[in-house]
């Protein structure tokens, strides 16, 4: 099964005539080229642009990037640091209808894996999570490791990374496979127990303890952050994000881009939550994946 066309073809839903664009940084310019050529053999006329790799996640690309964002109709975002948090994507997305898929860091085994699934039945399962956590008020998160975490999440809307970004506008990360919220700012307060993954280091060889307060991590999880949070401040400590990986076929391997998509997980995000409705804009958004997770909305537990 080529995995390439099922994401060109199926989950951008290519239409003849098209504008497709591949972005991608040094190193996945080869990876990148895959999805050139086999964009071509269904028969697009695709552009590749190549640019130096950001120094880390959420960083705006090159102004030339911006800009060939705004005239695609479909882009797909093959680079070594992630793109999805930026201003430019979310302009190219919200106002010029702009199809993305954003695929930081993936790797061709991954692909490989978790992009051949039933993306009717992740639709359905995205779609029943992300309308319950919109109706929702307030979310506590449990493991048997120790985490127990609050949050309100009253008048926020729950998103669901189906895989299918055929509509105009529509944005995902490819795997996909999660439902996501952002917390009300200053709400999010408890214990996390971080025991799958973490940006910047990968697979955890014993858990990470972060402790949350007033919706801000009050420690630094791991020591490459602490350039990010000397050079950005306490917004980079923000809870951003709760998500949820429904993927069945995704697997925790450390790398966060599949982690975090894995059936049986949970991720909480620090930094930028301006993509899920919030206040906080900063060149950082870093998803920290646990597993395991029990979740109850006003109460109810969710069924996974």
């Amino acid at each position: 099964m080529n995995v390439y066309r099922i994401i060109i073809k199926k989950c951008l839903g290519y239409k003849k005539g098209e504008k497709l664009l591949i972005v991608c940084d040094g190193p996945k310019l080869k990876l990148a080229d895959r999805f050139y050529k086999n964009a071509k053999a269904v028969g697009a006329d695709p552009v590749l642009m190549n640019m130096p790799a950001r120094s880390a996640h959420g960083e705006e690309p090159p102004r030339a990037i911006a800009d060939a964002l705004k005239e695609s109709d479909i882009v797909l975002l093959v680079t070594s640091k992630s793109l999805s948090h930026t201003a430019s994507r979310k302009t190219a997305s919200k106002k010029y209808g702009t199809r993305i898929a954003s695929l930081p860091g993936v790797t061709e085994v991954m692909l490989k894996r978790a992009i051949p699934v039933n993306y009717n039945s992740l639709y359905r399962s995205t779609a029943r999570l992300a309308r319950i956590l919109t109706k929702g008020k307030v979310v506590e998160v449990f493991t048997d490791k120790g985490t127990h975490l609050t949050m309100s999440i009253r008048g926020r809307n729950g998103f669901s990374d189906n895989g299918l970004y055929t509509k105009s506008g529509a944005f995902g990360n490819l795997p996909a496979g999660e439902v996501c919220i952002g917390p009300c700012e200053g709400t999010a307060s408890g214990r996390l127990i971080v025991d799958g993954s973490m940006p910047l280091t990968g697979r955890l060889k014993r858990p990470i303890e972060i402790i949350i307060k007033n919706g801000c991590a009050q420690n630094i999880p791991v020591p490459q952050m602490i350039p990010i949070v000397k050079a950005i401040g306490k917004r980079a400590l923000n809870v951003a994000e709760l998500g949820i990986g429904l993927n069945p076929e995704a697997k925790v391997t450390g790398d966060v881009l599949e982690d975090e998509k894995a059936l049986g997980t949970a991720h909480i995000a620090l930094g930028n939550n301006r993509s899920f409705g919030g206040k906080i804009s900063c060149p950082s958004h870093l998803d920290f994946v646990f597993l395991k997770p029990t979740i109850l909305v006003d109460g109810v537990k969710l069924k996974l």
